[in-house]
């Protein structure tokens, strides 16, 4: 459920949901599952210090969060022994956990453990937390933590002093760490990154339906089945005997071993969704997600200073054809984006958006004029303009992307033809997703001895200049307001450095008092949608449908949109 967990270029979005078998219908525990993925490795598996997509994703395969939804988006308790409950005032938060989850050394799991986690780890100064804001709320002016409060081994309580609508689903991603080991890194930044229970994942216990085993770095990611998986005791599940991430430097390789036999599942670009749904021994579907994929323009120091005009930004979004990339790269299988809430959640509207990008928005004409308006321009003798910097030369600016083939290698040349027609020079930059990371998306002040960090504040920098980013993000469906991280001034990943006190005051107004109205809700979703699109601090791009492949011996399956929902029921035939 994690608002920003689809933090990777591209990503790909599976669902699982139960299929009503029991295990008495299931032959056998056993099998290898693969699972094949482009683009980057995980960061890290010590959770706490992760950003990026497949850290979760590997670490979640060991640890269940409290709750996730299925795909009517009903929760789906996990760790949880009922739902979560809220005061009559939405102040206090009452958590009840199972009390049959155990850490590795066979001790229960408490309440003291998640209040620990809370309070000592991911509220502390020491500690590098990216969605620490989460957990934050202005009062009086002052930006505090909330308050969370053991009341006996199973129970806790989260206390607010402001109202927030949507902070239960924030509570619905709480994973724990053990405090018997974490007590001995506490307030020590180095030994705790580099611990190595925390690393290598041998506390889990029986809170995932897979146990750590192996990762071999740009290569695969292996975890074993958990016999003693809380959720397995009446099914039996997990069924599979080892779970495989194995990494793939290109989406053709992937699909090739798809095809052989060689791996179970893995994501099916456009253009071989054909050729797959013809093979009898492969299931293709297709299913909605909640990612969309933007170009994200550098606001900072050591990107080109005209992108700091909001006349500017429009031009280049009014220069790139959104339903050329929906119809030629993705064949139909995504809508054009022109905000970061998609049309399966109930806060979508599209009222007052401006849609750059696509009919009257789109007018590379227009693009040229808005440059020259903006001084970037200059006419020729025969009275039409050039595009032009500051120094009275050619524009040329950066487009950093992921390394690997595939749709992101597509688009990001697609954007180098279309800004190329306005007169604009674009140096394309194909990085390893790590490169990525660390070089260009992190950023502290420089001449300082920061730790580098998504967002360091206004004066922070990469270590790499560049202009332009294509990625993709994914939003919450239940609720966007996590978006926040990204378009606020104190949003954790906020690499891009856009900075608008308006938005700050309506993502704080979304999770207020106010907001419990859900029209009132509505409306500042509404707002908010609406200054992103006309300031065009991100171009929104297109929001995808993922097509994915399984061997036909896989069961359990069934596609839509919910991410990480009960996998642990698949089995093969």
């Amino acid at each position: 459920m994690r608002k920003t967990r689809v933090f990777t270029a591209l990503s790909l979005i599976l669902v699982m949901l139960s299929s009503g078998c029991t295990h008495a219908e299931v032959e056998q525990v056993g099998g290898i599952f693969v699972e094949g993925q482009s683009g980057g490795d995980a960061e890290t598996l010590n959770w706490i210090l992760a950003a990026d997509a497949a850290s979760f994703s590997y670490v979640g395969h060991t640890l269940d969060t409290l709750a996730n939804y299925n795909n009517q988006l009903e929760i789906h308790l996990l760790c949880l022994a009922k739902d979560v409950e809220v005061s009559p005032d939405g102040l206090v938060y009452t958590i009840t956990i199972r009390d049959d989850l155990k850490w590795s050394d066979g001790s229960q799991v408490t309440a003291e453990d998640y209040v620990y986690t809370l309070k000592n780890l991911m509220f502390s100064d020491w500690l590098n937390y990216p969605y620490k804001n989460s957990w934050q709320e202005d009062v009086d002016g002052d930006t505090v933590f909330v308050t969370p409060e053991v009341v006996d081994d199973t129970t806790f309580t989260i206390t607010r002093q402001t109202v927030d609508p949507e902070f239960v689903y924030i509570i619905y991603d709480l994973i724990p760490y053990p405090k018997y080991i974490t007590t001995k890194y506490e307030g020590d930044v180095e030994a705790f990154t580099q611990a190595p229970e925390l690393n290598n994942l041998t506390y889990t216990g029986n809170l995932g339906p897979y146990k750590f085993a192996e990762w071999i770095r740009n290569d695969r990611y292996v975890v074993e089945r958990n016999p003693e998986y809380y959720l397995g005791k009446d099914s039996g599940a997990p069924y599979f005997e080892r779970y495989v991430i194995k990494l793939f430097g290109t989406s053709a390789t992937i699909q090739a071993a798809l095809e052989a036999g060689d791996i179970t599942y893995c994501g099916i670009e456009p253009d071989k969704v054909s050729k797959f749904k013809s093979l009898e021994s492969i299931n293709v579907y297709t299913v909605p997600t909640a990612s969309y994929t933007l170009v994200g323009y550098n606001h900072r120091a050591n990107g080109w200073e005209g992108l700091k005009k909001t006349t500017i930004r429009q031009a280049l979004s009014m220069s790139i054809d959104k339903q050329v990339i929906t119809d030629k790269v993705y064949l139909g299988f995504a809508e054009p984006a022109f905000s970061f809430i998609p049309m399966t959640s109930p806060w979508y509207t599209d009222e007052g958006i401006a849609k750059y990008g696509v009919e009257v928005l789109y007018d590379k004409q227009k693009a040229i004029e808005l440059f020259y308006q903006a001084g970037y321009g200059k006419k020729r003798a025969d009275g039409t303009m050039e595009i032009i910097d500051k120094d009275d030369r050619l524009l040329k600016l950066i487009l950093v992307t992921t390394t690997g083939g595939g749709l992101a290698e597509d688009i990001a040349f697609l954007i180098k033809q279309e800004l190329s027609d306005v007169g604009i020079e674009v140096e394309l930059k194909l990085v390893p997703w790590e490169t990525l990371v660390r070089n260009y998306l992190m950023n502290k002040v420089p001449g300082t001895d920061q730790e580098s960090r998504y967002n360091n504040g206004p004066e922070a920098v990469s270590d790499e200049p560049w202009d332009l980013v294509l990625m993709g993000f994914g939003t919450d469906v239940l609720a966007p307001s996590g978006s926040g991280i990204f378009f606020t001034t104190e949003g954790g990943l906020n690499f891009f450095g856009y900075f608008n006190t308006e938005i700050d005051k309506l993502f704080k107004r979304v999770r207020s008092k106010e907001a419990l109205d859900k029209e009132v809700r509505q409306q500042i979703y509404a707002e908010i949608s609406r200054i992103l699109s006309e300031e065009q601090p991100v171009d929104f791009l297109v929001f995808r449908r993922s097509n994915v492949g399984f061997q036909k011996n896989v069961k359990g399956i069934e596609p839509g949109i919910s991410m990480g929902y009960n996998y642990y029921l698949w089995y093969f035939e």
